[in-house]
């Protein structure tokens, strides 16, 4: 389940929207032991939150800039620097997903 409160498109555009995430995955799992996810269904997984955490990075971005351009710089630098976190985390994110395929 994804709950939502938000009207965007992650296209780049400074847009206000909250939102939580709630992800369930209502499938059975038959072939492997219960509680343990299929290699198929981590990698499946890694690769939608590398992508979902790479728009984030992206709005983060844009809302840094915002910040700067309304005089607010240490929030624009704070903004930033979490930018610079996300993406080092995706950059690891990445490299596990580059391990199992």
């Amino acid at each position: 389940m994804h709950v939502t409160n938000e009207d965007h498109s992650h296209c780049g555009c400074c847009h206000d929207h909250g939102h939580e995430h709630e992800h369930m995955h209502d499938h059975e799992h038959n072939e492997h032991a219960h509680g343990e996810q299929s290699m198929d269904e981590d990698t499946a997984v890694l690769a939608y939150m590398l992508d979902h955490n790479k728009h984030h990075a992206q709005e983060l971005a844009v809302i840094a800039k915002h910040l700067r351009e309304q005089g607010k710089e240490d929030a624009a630098a704070q903004v930033e620097r979490g930018v610079e976190d996300f993406e080092k985390g995706n950059m690891r994110l990445s490299i596990a997903l580059s391990l199992l395929k």
